[in-house]
């Protein structure tokens, strides 16, 4: 009896410390706390959401460091985010000092609710979130970044496209080839499709293209952010663009609407890969660079 009732106490004692919940969704698109690791959490704060929830968030601060993944969910959901690159975790990318007091406020919150033995069913859950940024673009739904688990490789694109993710997300299939792909011909001197940027492209549009001119649009895109290609042929490629300049690439400057377009053309990819073909009776990119350079581009 004294035992229940000091558990009992124990319980009011918790009940009468917990914060109030505080108020806002903070998440988006990319994150669940997009400023994580440059200010300090409440445990107010960390009481809004699921004890479920929490664990992503306490996650989602070690995936900013490369951390790689061995538990499928969290595999799955951080290998959605554009942002994330497994590798480097502890040896080229440590967390810094803000990061690792909020993964300890996190866990101070989480060992409150084991000991409640609650899960916070009240609070933002993890499927709410997910949902969220599936609306956003379908982040939750990207799955070919060529990320690893801790103990090996990841996933390949064949697994990426037919599998189900097991954060409640469904996997996107591979595209099939319209019976007549429909061109969209407008690259100019500078851009292949120069407003890839501001509208959503479409599958018909992408299978007018051939296989390699497809990777030059989605690089394009890229490009357009700084992102740095060396001296491969992309390199060489876009250096000749008076737009172009090195550096200063991030994943997260790109907007839903860009990330969108680089799936698609992705889904297109896979669909001509699955079917053998290189889509070589299309217009590929050698024709689009004599024309660039001749001047004589349809949109010039």
């Amino acid at each position: 009896m004294k035992r229940i009732l000091s558990l009992f106490l124990v319980i009011l004692t918790l009940l009468a410390a917990m914060p109030a919940m505080a108020d806002g969704q903070a998440y988006n698109a990319y994150w669940i706390i997009p400023d994580g690791d440059t200010r300090l959490l409440t445990e107010a704060e960390l009481w809004n959401y699921t004890r479920e929830t929490l664990r992503f968030i306490r996650n989602e601060l070690l995936a900013r460091y490369g951390y790689a993944f061995e538990m499928a969910k969290f595999y799955d959901y951080f290998n959605a985010k554009p942002w994330y690159r497994a590798g480097g975790y502890g040896t080229i990318n440590t967390p810094n000092k803000t990061s690792w007091t909020n993964i300890s406020t996190g866990r101070t919150v989480e060992r409150a609710m084991d000991k409640l033995g609650t899960t916070n069913p009240g609070g933002i859950d993890i499927t709410e979130i997910i949902a969220y940024q599936n609306s956003c673009g379908g982040f939750g739904n990207q799955m070919s970044y060529g990320n690893y688990r801790g103990g090996g490789s990841g996933k390949t694109v064949a697994e990426a496209s037919t599998s189900s993710g097991k954060n409640g997300s469904s996997s996107q299939q591979p595209a099939s080839k319209p019976a007549t792909p429909q061109p969209h011909y407008i690259y100019n001197t500078e851009y292949i499709i120069p407003d890839s940027n501001t509208r959503a492209l479409t599958e018909n549009e992408l299978w007018a293209y051939s296989r390699e001119a497809l990777r030059y649009i989605r690089n394009e895109l890229l490009a357009r952010h700084g992102y740095i290609f060396g001296s491969n042929k992309f390199g060489r490629y876009f250096k000749t663009k008076s737009w172009y300049h090195e550096g200063g690439y991030e994943s997260a400057i790109l907007t839903g609407l860009e990330w969108q377009n680089i799936n698609l053309v992705k889904k297109v990819e896979r669909a001509m890969d699955a079917m053998g073909t290189q889509n070589e009776n299309y217009l590929d990119i050698t024709t689009i660079i004599q024309n660039q350079n001749a001047g004589t581009c349809p949109g010039k």
